[in-house]
């Protein structure tokens, strides 16, 4: 019995093998030659990725203010909305008292 194997490629390449970008861009761009010329490659990164080997998020230093801030949103929104339900509930307090006040039961006996 003979394993089966894929077809080579042309040129000897196998395809499977992870590329540079991959491996030392941290799948987040890809290897170009160095500006100023030079033997070792150098990442050029995809958008939204920054640093030597890709490895940094642009908007990372953003996250913790912009967590930060979606809570105290969320915060701010719970607190106005109970305050709005104790005011309504004051209203309606007030509304029922001083109907209870108008209303007079004439009894006769």
């Amino acid at each position: 019995m003979s394993a089966s194997f894929p077809p080579p490629q042309p040129g000897g390449i196998d395809l499977t093998l992870p590329t540079c970008g991959e491996t030392r861009c941290n799948d987040h761009g890809t290897c170009v030659p160095p500006p100023g010329g030079g033997a070792s490659l150098v990442c050029n990164c995809d958008l939204g990725y920054q640093g030597e080997f890709c490895e940094d998020t642009v908007n990372g230093s953003l996250s913790l203010p912009l967590t930060l801030g979606v809570l105290a949103v969320i915060f701010g929104v719970l607190i106005l909305a109970f305050l709005c339900a104790k005011l309504r509930q004051k209203q309606k307090k007030r509304k029922r008292k001083h109907l209870a006040s108008k209303q007079v039961y004439n009894i006769v006996v």
